[in-house]
C-alpha cells in the first residue's frame, strides 16, 4: 500500500466483475445457502457488524461540537455502511 492508503480502503475495493458473489434467486429457492454465503462474505470483508447491529455509528461525546477524530470516525463508519449496503445490493 502506498502513502495515504489505509487497510480499510484496500479491503473495501470491489473487483469489476464479481463472479463469486452470492446471489439470491428471484424465487428465493436458494435462501438458505445465500444467507450462509452472504454472512461469510460480509464477515471476511469485516462488514457483517453493519447487518447484525454489532457495529454502530459512533456518537460524539458532545453532539454540538464533535472533535476532528469523532468526525473522522463518523465519516469512516458512513463509508463502511455504504460499502456494506452496496455489497448487499
Amino acid at each position: 500500500m502506498g502513502p495515504g492508503t489505509t487497510a480499510a480502503a484496500a479491503t473495501d475495493s470491489l473487483p469489476i466483475t464479481l463472479p463469486n458473489v452470492p446471489r439470491l434467486e428471484p424465487s428465493g429457492a436458494n435462501w438458505a445457502i445465500f444467507t450462509l454465503r452472504f454472512q461469510e462474505a460480509m464477515q471476511a470483508n469485516q462488514k457483517w457488524g453493519h447487518f447484525d447491529g454489532s457495529i454502530t455509528r459512533p456518537i460524539p461525546a458532545d453532539v454540538a461540537k464533535p472533535t476532528d477524530d469523532e468526525k473522522t470516525a463518523m465519516v469512516d463508519w458512513d463509508r463502511s455502511e455504504s460499502v456494506a449496503l452496496y455489497m448487499l445490493s
